[in-house]
């Protein structure tokens, strides 16, 4: 599934919260939310936006610790922009 991720730190633009779109195998917010208290760090597949599309594109994996996540919203399964 996909979600959207705000950390409780600075965004490298400066912003004092940092949003990221992501990816992981997991079936429901619920078993996110497990996967997190169960690990300090989950690896998920990082989207950044086209900002000429619109469409959300691959970074790779990025590594998140669960003891900055502020809030976790589901935007959709993997595979749907």
């Amino acid at each position: 599934m996909r979600f959207l991720i705000t950390l409780n730190m600075p965004a490298y633009s400066g912003a004092l919260v940092h949003q990221v779109v992501c990816a992981h195998p997991s079936d429901s917010l619920d078993e996110l939310v497990d996967e997190l208290n169960r690990n300090d760090f989950i690896v998920v597949e990082e989207f950044y936006k086209n900002p000429q599309t619109g469409e959300h594109y691959s970074r790779g994996e990025i590594a998140i610790n669960h003891s900055h996540i502020g809030k976790i919203k589901v935007i959709g399964h993997q595979n749907e922009e």
